[in-house]
């Protein structure tokens, strides 16, 4: 079996999010792709919204998709998580699976600063698309994809929200209407 690893706040969840998965799951012939929403994130002191939103959303976001799961290992945890504790988790329940970290070009970049980086190594096979601003060369051990990903920012998206203009196209349409009807990113 071959599972995906794709970790983030999904603050909220775009189309960037669901293209990289979809890239990865056709390009590694994955089984399965797990998102990963943290509870916290360890490089940031920014609030997130709150889990249930956040998860909501990714579940909006992945519907009828069969192949992209959501793992609650990291919300339950109620701490900060490290993404090699996050890979030592799946490794635990799916001892047979070849285990592949999803993350975008802008993380290889700082990939050396994370803790226990080597861990993280030794127990996936990290894999990375290319995003626009954040060139990376391919290192040993990385697997790079084809192709580049969507230019989309949670944090921008969040931006616009706040000034009341809109973020169509950028978040897929049911997630885009549960924003709205939460009042989710209105204010800081």
């Amino acid at each position: 079996m071959k599972i995906g690893i794709f970790g983030g706040s999904f603050d909220p969840v775009h189309k960037g999010h669901i293209s990289l998965a979809n890239k990865s799951l056709k390009q590694l012939k994955l089984d399965y792709l797990f998102f990963v929403p943290a509870y916290s994130v360890p490089y940031k002191s920014k609030k997130l919204t709150a889990a249930f939103h956040r998860k909501k959303m990714l579940r909006l976001a992945i519907k009828g998709r069969s192949k992209l799961l959501i793992s609650d290992f990291e919300l339950n945890l109620k701490k900060k998580t490290y993404t090699y504790q996050t890979l030592e988790h799946f490794r635990k329940k799916y001892r047979r699976a070849d285990v592949y970290l999803i993350i975008g070009s802008d993380s290889v970049l700082d990939f050396k600063n994370w803790k226990k980086y080597k861990n993280i190594l030794s127990n996936s096979k990290v894999v990375f698309a290319e995003r626009n601003g954040y060139k990376a060369k391919n290192k040993k051990g990385f697997i790079k994809l084809q192709g580049n990903i969507a230019d989309i920012s949670s944090t921008d998206i969040r931006k616009q929200l706040r000034k009341g203009l809109s973020i169509k196209g950028l978040v897929p349409l049911p997630v885009e209407l549960y924003i709205n009807k939460n009042g989710l990113y209105k204010r800081d």
